[in-house]
């Protein structure tokens, strides 16, 4: 069934977002240069009708691709039901409850929030309440959202850092694999050794640490796995000092790994575990899941102190609802398995046969390679990367590919059909 939309000129509605917009705009739309009118499964379409191959999902967000029967018509209903309301709903208790059945060994309990960063503030200061300490150790290039205290973990913004003294957030460096591609990575044996040394020597100077902030696999840089022993040694640090260990699971949580949580994957335990993007399918919706002993052993033990205006409403708790039906239909991590070893494998091909790419890496369906110079074998410059995004634009996909550090981020709905369209579209593109 196509759909149709009224529709203004990209011209015109890029100049509408330019002029009333706060801020830049999103960097990749305008290295795109068009305008998406809807979406189909794994596709989107822009307004002169142009199919692309999402491999963006808006940074991981909608992970069941794009209008999705099950979820659409879950919130379709939800939405002519009740929206938003401060009371108990039935929505909001069967989510915890679907939620609970599939959460890592005793993340038993969960505060829903509408965005990644509010969810990741919340993490940071129950991890704080918790312990009354207040140091946050990040690793370099972790992203973990733009709020007042986060924006400066893994390094970033480090002027504004200084002149607004914000003193207890602390970076090192994160153990990047990179001896193995996506296809060797799961026998990686590397331990991380050099972060954790870099770990216990900060440990020898800070005596106020209340938790480790830990991105499973990087995402904004590149979706780069860590050494993949590295997230058990850290785990035994935090253990053996007694800080608490939040894993980010923002983008690698609900399937994107070929296992609901990248703890799983990686067999580590977190002591607070963030969640966000997939998560509502699209609907705004995050969360933040814990021990109950860690709950109630905070201030958010008191009455609203976790509540939310946004979190927890009945129709992101439809989503949310909608999401895991998609993803506990029988066969689908079957599917997403065998789509992202079609993908690696082509992946790993395209390496071999472009002149443009290097570095391929990944794990499941978060996979990643860097635009090269041909010259040099340097990363590529901009006006190189911004040429080869719109070479795969023309040839049909959409790939975070406008930055040298490329991250592909396919719908898990995708199929191994899908995958092969995809290996094509771009060994098209990034041909000599």
């Amino acid at each position: 069934m196509s759909t149709t939309v009224d529709t203004t000129p990209a011209g015109d509605v890029a100049e509408a977002v330019r002029r009333h917009g706060g801020g830049g705009p999103r960097r990749i739309a305008e290295s795109a240069g068009l305008v998406v009118t809807h979406g189909q499964g794994p596709y989107l379409i822009t307004d002169s009708g142009r199919r692309l191959l999402d491999f963006a999902t808006a940074m991981g967000v909608a992970a069941i691709g794009h209008a999705n029967p099950v979820w659409s018509e879950a919130v379709g209903r939800q939405a002519q039901r009740l929206a938003a309301c401060v009371l108990h709903t039935p929505e909001h208790a069967d989510y915890l409850e679907r939620l609970a059945a599939v959460l890592p060994f005793g993340a038993d309990r969960v505060a829903l929030y509408s965005g990644g960063a509010e969810a990741v503030e919340v993490a940071v200061r129950l991890a704080q309440s918790v312990t009354g300490h207040r140091d946050l150790i990040s690793f370099s290039d972790g992203f973990h959202g733009k709020t007042t205290g986060v924006r400066f973990s893994g390094g970033r913004f480090p002027e504004e850092r200084v002149n607004l003294g914000v003193d207890w957030v602390h970076t090192l460096p994160y153990p990047r694999c990179d001896q193995h591609d996506s296809l060797s990575y799961p026998s990686c044996e590397e331990e991380g050794a050099a972060a954790i040394a870099a770990l216990e020597l900060c440990a020898a100077d800070l005596d106020d640490v209340a938790a480790v902030i830990v991105e499973p696999v990087l995402g904004t840089a590149g979706n780069r796995p860590p050494q993949r022993r590295f997230l058990a040694g850290l785990r035994a640090v935090c253990d053996d000092r007694g800080w608490l260990l939040i894993v980010d699971e923002s983008i690698t949580g609900f399937g994107r790994l070929g296992r609901t949580f990248a703890v799983d994957w990686f067999d580590v335990r977190p002591d607070i575990l963030v969640l966000g993007k997939a998560m509502g399918g699209g609907y705004p919706l995050s969360g933040v899941a814990a021990p109950s002993s860690l709950w109630d052993a905070s201030l958010f033990a008191q009455l609203s102190a976790t509540s939310s205006s946004y979190g927890a409403n009945p129709l992101a708790c439809a989503a949310g609802i909608a999401v895991l039906d998609v993803l506990e239909a029988p066969g689908f991590d079957d599917q997403v398995k065998r789509t992202a070893r079609r993908l690696a494998e082509g992946i790993v091909a395209l390496e071999a046969a472009s002149p443009f790419v290097a570095r391929n890496r990944g794990l499941g369906m978060m996979l990643g390679f860097d635009l090269v110079d041909p010259a040099t074998g340097e990363l590529a410059g901009s006006d190189l990367c911004l040429r080869l995004f719109r070479r795969c634009l023309d040839a049909g996909i959409l790939i975070v590919g406008d930055v040298p550090e490329v991250r592909l981020n396919p719908p898990l709905i995708l199929t191994e059909q899908g995958a092969d369209e995809a290996i094509t579209a771009l060994r098209d593109a990034l041909a000599g």
